[in-house]
């Protein structure tokens, strides 16, 4: 039993994404219509915004190893409940960014 299409679907791609289209098709020696369907029926999304609470987070990490960095070149003391802290923070931030790649299976 053949499928019918009502629905038409057309999109631009620049240089760079219609030679990565073209060498994808190539490869799995498909119709483009039997590629994009096979992508979006059996494909994976990972949807970014899922990850904006956690790259903030790495991001004020960043800033504080960052500010950590500057005093340790500028020879200014470090206390070594600075330098654990600032570490710890990092290892729970990493922590939580597996745990959430693991949750959305990326």
């Amino acid at each position: 039993m053949k499928r019918t299409r009502s629905h038409q679907v057309s999109f631009r791609l620049n240089d760079k994404e219609y030679a990565l289209l073209r060498r994808k098709l190539a490869a799995s020696g498909k119709s483009l219509t039997e590629f994009f369907i096979e992508t979006i029926s059996k494909g994976k999304v990972i949807v970014i915004s899922d990850y904006v609470p956690l790259l903030s987070e790495l991001k004020r990490q960043g800033v504080n190893l960052n500010q950590l960095a500057r005093r340790a070149n500028q020879f200014s003391p470090l206390s070594e409940h600075e330098i654990i802290n600032t570490f710890q923070q990092c290892q729970n931030t990493y922590r939580r960014l597996y745990e959430l790649s693991e949750q959305l299976g990326a």
